[in-house]
């Protein structure tokens, strides 16, 4: 830059000029006398001239060159190529390169701290642990849509698990004009859409922990491997949306179980299952604008896995694989009513789930089993700053058959200050009934969330 700066400022000047001499007038030559004799045509009188004044010989121009660097070419093609280099004009900005410059992320830190009297209690009690720890990246693909990815160090109680959340990319409004509403497709490691919940993560709930039902049914946030598809359009005072999905690999999230429920054997279970285990999921919802700040929502949702692998540690380190059928059905409702001129709102949720799934009943045998579930939450907000509200659920112990009392819930009151829209403080109490001749329990506790950067923001909204 700095020899293109002064190729153009000293362009116009030669490098080095030789003074000028006074002009002498010189006696007649011999080629004068030659010529002397031929006949000239009478001249004009010319005006005695003034004699020029000697000029100061120039200071020679010194181009500063940098140490390393040849002397600049100074003829006619490279000033006009150092012009046009000079000139602002559009740059070529390559995919990778604009990618990486217009990516976002950020920090998010869920702090957890619950005490019981429980006997026996695990780990996860009676201790300050880092919950949650989790980074989140988004960039656009340009022309396509974003990619997303989230990654997270956990604690659930038993030590720190490193598990990726979520990685993949949305390809947004794909179908154009020929589709009414909008037509858009993720493809990766997503949180199905399953519910109108499955897609929040536990540090973004209401409540401080996920409700048993899902935690049961779903083992926490059920994570597919695949490709969904998505298609919402607006429709007289509402919203209509669907979705489908198809994976070869599922996994269940939940950062209060062991090992943040990776491990787990149950109907939701985990582990690498390929395309000869495919498993799909379908979902619909309509919402209603009822005028006044209220809003109604309903939704259905479905999932299959014809066989899903269930593993059994026999002990001596081996193994039995079973793959068994899965079946979900879930149905939602919700209701917002955000109170007209003030910042106050009340919004409730309630979800059935249905389970008719095989299990393990003994060795190499499976028996089918159909259990139910439900559970709601309510939350009011008072303002920017401070919001309460309880969760209820209750849900059939799955693979337990029979007369006996199977029935198991996990109950939550919670209060939130929020110190902005980065940063919340939740104190609660919950009740928790594992089941048939478990321990019931009470605990107390505290939750601290704060965001540095980004917020993650691939959860599918429940509102339109």
């Amino acid at each position: 830059m700095l020899i293109t700066a002064q190729l153009l400022l000293f362009a116009p000047l030669p490098l080095f000029q030789e003074p000028v001499e006074p002009v002498v007038e010189e006696g007649p030559s011999i080629f004068d006398a030659l010529v002397a004799d031929e006949p000239q045509e009478p001249q004009e009188p010319q005006e005695p001239q003034e004699p020029q004044e000697p000029q100061e010989p120039q200071e020679p121009i010194v181009v500063e060159v940098p140490m390393g660097l040849e002397p600049p070419v100074t003829d006619v093609e490279a000033e006009a190529l150092a012009a046009w280099l000079a000139e602002d004009g559009p740059e070529w900005d390559s995919p990778t390169g604009r990618f990486i410059r217009d990516m976002s992320f950020g920090l998010t830190l869920d702090l957890f701290a619950e005490f019981t009297e429980k006997e026996d209690s695990i780990e996860e009690f009676n201790d300050l642990r880092i919950r949650s720890a989790q980074i989140n990246f988004a960039s656009p693909v340009y022309g396509t849509g974003h990619a997303f990815a989230t990654l997270d160090f956990s604690d659930g109680g038993n030590g720190t698990d490193f598990v990726l959340r979520e990685a993949g990319a949305w390809i947004e409004d794909f179908a154009g004009d020929f589709v009414p509403g909008r037509m858009d497709a993720q493809v990766g490691k997503y949180l199905a859409d399953l519910g109108a919940w499955n897609t929040v993560m536990a540090n973004e709930f209401a409540a401080p922990s996920l409700d048993g039902v899902r935690r049961s049914f779903l083992g926490g946030n059920m994570v597919m491997t695949g490709a969904e598809l998505h298609h919402g359009m607006p429709i007289e005072d509402g919203y209509f949306r669907w979705s489908v999905g198809l994976a070869g690999d599922v996994e269940s999230q939940d950062v209060d179980g062991f090992g943040n429920g990776l491990d787990s054997s149950g109907p939701a279970g985990v582990g690498r299952r390929g395309f000869s285990n495919w498993a799909g999921t379908a979902r619909a919802s309509l919402q209603l604008n009822f005028g006044s700040g209220m809003k109604g929502r309903a939704g259905a949702s479905a999932y299959y896995a014809p066989e899903q692998p269930l593993f059994t540690d026999l002990g001596g380190g081996s193994t039995e694989r079973l793959d068994a059928r899965n079946t979900l059905r879930g149905f939602d409702l919700g209701f917002l009513w955000e109170v007209p001129d003030s910042t106050m709102s009340h919004e409730l949720s309630a979800e059935l789930w249905i389970s008719d799934a095989e299990f393990r009943s003994g060795p190499g045998t499976l028996a089918d089993d159909e259990s139910r579930g439900e559970w709601m939450m309510y939350e009011f907000v008072y303002d920017a700053s401070w919001s309460a509200g309880a969760l209820l659920s209750r849900n059939d112990v799955l693979g337990i058959a029979g007369p006996i009392d199977n029935d198991a819930s996990y109950h939550s009151g919670f209060v939130t200050y929020s110190v902005n829209e980065n940063n919340r403080f939740s104190m609660f109490m919950t009740h928790t009934n594992p089941g048939y001749v478990e321990e019931k329990f009470f605990t107390v506790g505290a939750q601290w969330v704060f965001d540095l950067g980004a917020k993650r923001e691939n959860s599918i909204a429940r509102w339109h």
